[in-house]
Protein backbone atom coordinates (compact mmCIF):
# COMPACT_ATOMS: atom_id res chain seq x y z
CA UNK A 1 0.00 0.00 0.00
CA UNK A 2 1.18 3.56 -0.77
CA UNK A 3 2.02 5.68 1.62
CA UNK A 4 0.84 9.67 0.82
CA UNK A 5 2.09 12.17 2.78
CA UNK A 6 0.06 15.38 3.38
CA UNK A 7 1.92 18.36 3.21
CA UNK A 8 0.97 22.19 4.50
CA UNK A 9 2.26 24.29 2.78
CA UNK A 10 0.70 27.08 5.05
CA UNK A 11 3.78 26.24 7.70
CA UNK A 12 6.42 27.59 5.49
CA UNK A 13 9.31 29.05 8.44
CA UNK A 14 8.81 32.66 9.37
CA UNK A 15 10.32 35.37 6.97
CA UNK A 16 11.19 39.10 7.04
CA UNK A 17 12.20 41.81 4.92
CA UNK A 18 15.55 42.95 4.75
CA UNK A 19 17.01 45.81 2.57
CA UNK A 20 20.20 46.84 1.20
CA UNK A 21 20.97 50.07 -0.75
CA UNK A 22 23.35 50.64 -2.85
CA UNK A 23 24.42 54.07 -3.85
CA UNK A 24 24.79 54.29 -7.52
CA UNK A 25 27.31 56.89 -7.41
CA UNK A 26 29.78 55.54 -4.82
CA UNK A 27 29.69 52.11 -7.46
CA UNK A 28 30.55 54.91 -10.30
CA UNK A 29 33.02 56.46 -8.25
CA UNK A 30 35.14 53.23 -7.70
CA UNK A 31 35.28 52.06 -10.64
CA UNK A 32 36.56 55.58 -11.89
CA UNK A 33 39.56 55.36 -8.68
CA UNK A 34 40.49 51.85 -9.45
CA UNK A 35 40.93 52.53 -13.30
CA UNK A 36 42.70 55.92 -12.57
CA UNK A 37 45.22 54.39 -10.07
CA UNK A 38 45.55 51.46 -12.59
CA UNK A 39 46.63 54.12 -15.36
CA UNK A 40 48.91 55.57 -12.40
CA UNK A 41 50.61 52.70 -11.34
CA UNK A 42 51.78 51.84 -14.88
CA UNK A 43 53.74 52.99 -17.99
CA UNK A 44 51.54 53.71 -19.94
CA UNK A 45 52.93 56.09 -22.40
CA UNK A 46 50.73 58.54 -24.11
CA UNK A 47 48.04 60.97 -22.53
CA UNK A 48 45.31 59.43 -25.16
CA UNK A 49 45.84 56.10 -24.05
CA UNK A 50 45.86 57.06 -19.96
CA UNK A 51 42.40 58.73 -20.85
CA UNK A 52 41.10 56.12 -22.76
CA UNK A 53 41.90 53.63 -20.37
CA UNK A 54 41.14 55.15 -17.43
CA UNK A 55 37.24 55.88 -16.95
CA UNK A 56 35.77 58.98 -16.40
CA UNK A 57 31.83 58.93 -14.94
CA UNK A 58 31.30 62.70 -15.69
CA UNK A 59 32.58 62.72 -19.43
CA UNK A 60 29.30 61.37 -21.28
CA UNK A 61 30.61 58.54 -23.52
CA UNK A 62 32.92 57.03 -20.74
CA UNK A 63 29.71 57.74 -18.01
CA UNK A 64 26.89 55.66 -20.78
CA UNK A 65 29.41 52.64 -20.66
CA UNK A 66 29.97 52.66 -17.37
CA UNK A 67 26.47 53.30 -16.15
CA UNK A 68 25.55 50.26 -18.73
CA UNK A 69 28.21 47.73 -17.11
CA UNK A 70 27.04 48.60 -13.71
CA UNK A 71 23.24 48.01 -14.95
CA UNK A 72 24.22 44.85 -16.58
CA UNK A 73 25.81 43.24 -13.06
CA UNK A 74 22.94 44.10 -11.34
CA UNK A 75 20.67 42.62 -13.41
CA UNK A 76 22.66 39.41 -13.14
CA UNK A 77 22.80 39.79 -9.69
CA UNK A 78 19.50 39.89 -9.56
CA UNK A 79 19.01 36.65 -11.74
CA UNK A 80 21.31 34.97 -9.32
CA UNK A 81 19.04 36.01 -6.15
CA UNK A 82 15.74 35.67 -7.62
CA UNK A 83 14.81 32.98 -5.00
CA UNK A 84 15.44 34.99 -2.23
CA UNK A 85 13.81 38.81 -3.56
CA UNK A 86 10.80 39.62 -2.61
CA UNK A 87 8.37 39.49 -5.53
CA UNK A 88 7.30 42.87 -7.12
CA UNK A 89 4.33 42.87 -9.89
CA UNK A 90 5.94 44.85 -13.01
CA UNK A 91 4.58 44.37 -16.41
CA UNK A 92 6.68 46.27 -18.23
CA UNK A 93 10.28 47.29 -18.84
CA UNK A 94 12.65 48.57 -20.99
CA UNK A 95 15.88 49.33 -21.69
CA UNK A 96 15.81 52.99 -20.89
CA UNK A 97 18.19 53.99 -17.77
CA UNK A 98 16.13 55.59 -15.08
CA UNK A 99 18.98 58.06 -14.00
CA UNK A 100 16.48 59.72 -11.30
CA UNK A 101 17.01 56.81 -9.18
CA UNK A 102 19.81 56.87 -7.47
CA UNK A 103 20.24 53.78 -5.63
CA UNK A 104 20.08 49.94 -6.50
CA UNK A 105 17.56 48.18 -3.90
CA UNK A 106 17.34 44.84 -3.28
CA UNK A 107 14.74 43.63 -0.93
CA UNK A 108 15.25 40.35 0.61
CA UNK A 109 12.78 38.00 1.86
CA UNK A 110 14.94 36.07 4.45
CA UNK A 111 14.45 33.44 7.22
CA UNK A 112 13.69 34.65 11.09
CA UNK A 113 16.95 33.27 11.71
CA UNK A 114 18.97 35.51 9.55
CA UNK A 115 21.93 36.69 11.68
CA UNK A 116 20.73 40.56 10.74
CA UNK A 117 24.81 41.79 11.76
CA UNK A 118 25.41 40.31 8.18
CA UNK A 119 23.34 43.03 6.55
CA UNK A 120 26.42 45.70 6.27
CA UNK A 121 28.90 42.39 4.78
CA UNK A 122 26.06 41.55 2.56
CA UNK A 123 26.03 45.15 0.97
CA UNK A 124 29.82 45.49 0.73
CA UNK A 125 29.85 42.46 -1.50
CA UNK A 126 27.29 43.34 -3.52
CA UNK A 127 28.79 47.21 -4.07
CA UNK A 128 32.16 45.10 -4.82
CA UNK A 129 30.68 42.50 -6.70
CA UNK A 130 29.07 45.55 -9.18
CA UNK A 131 32.33 47.73 -9.26
CA UNK A 132 34.21 44.57 -10.49
CA UNK A 133 31.74 43.33 -12.68
CA UNK A 134 31.97 46.73 -14.29
CA UNK A 135 35.63 46.82 -14.08
CA UNK A 136 36.15 43.19 -15.93
CA UNK A 137 33.56 44.50 -18.34
CA UNK A 138 36.03 47.89 -18.84
CA UNK A 139 39.05 46.10 -19.23
CA UNK A 140 37.48 43.31 -21.37
CA UNK A 141 36.75 45.88 -23.98
CA UNK A 142 40.48 47.26 -24.20
CA UNK A 143 41.88 43.43 -24.36
CA UNK A 144 43.81 44.44 -20.60
CA UNK A 145 45.13 41.18 -18.86
CA UNK A 146 43.54 43.28 -16.12
CA UNK A 147 40.37 42.01 -16.87
CA UNK A 148 40.98 38.39 -15.77
CA UNK A 149 41.98 39.69 -12.34
CA UNK A 150 38.26 40.70 -12.12
CA UNK A 151 36.27 38.25 -13.76
CA UNK A 152 37.97 35.51 -11.88
CA UNK A 153 36.92 37.04 -8.96
CA UNK A 154 33.25 37.40 -9.45
CA UNK A 155 32.49 33.97 -9.16
CA UNK A 156 33.71 33.75 -5.63
CA UNK A 157 31.81 37.06 -5.02
CA UNK A 158 28.68 35.45 -5.71
CA UNK A 159 29.27 32.56 -3.50
CA UNK A 160 29.95 35.14 -0.82
CA UNK A 161 26.76 36.41 -1.43
CA UNK A 162 24.66 33.36 -1.18
CA UNK A 163 26.41 32.51 1.32
CA UNK A 164 25.80 35.24 3.37
CA UNK A 165 22.28 34.84 2.32
CA UNK A 166 21.71 31.09 3.58
CA UNK A 167 19.72 30.39 6.58
CA UNK A 168 21.75 28.78 9.47
CA UNK A 169 21.62 25.06 8.82
CA UNK A 170 18.92 23.05 11.06
CA UNK A 171 20.83 20.33 11.17
CA UNK A 172 23.44 19.85 13.50
CA UNK A 173 26.81 17.98 13.47
CA UNK A 174 26.02 14.56 15.36
CA UNK A 175 28.64 13.98 18.04
CA UNK A 176 31.36 11.51 17.68
CA UNK A 177 29.70 7.86 18.63
CA UNK A 178 33.11 6.83 20.07
CA UNK A 179 34.71 9.49 21.64
CA UNK A 180 37.02 12.38 20.73
CA UNK A 181 39.12 12.49 17.56
CA UNK A 182 42.13 13.32 19.37
CA UNK A 183 43.66 10.53 21.48
CA UNK A 184 44.10 11.67 25.04
CA UNK A 185 46.84 10.10 27.23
Amino acid sequence: MNVILAIDNDTEAPRKERVVEIYKNEVYKDVDLVTYKHVEGNAVPNPESRNAIASDVSEDMDGAVIVRYVEFRDAILRRRLQSVLVERTQDYADDDLNLDDHKYRYRFSLPETFNDNLMEPLAEHIHRFLVWGALYDWYSQFGMPQAGVYGSQLDKLEEDISSILRSPSLAKRPMQPFGPAIKIY
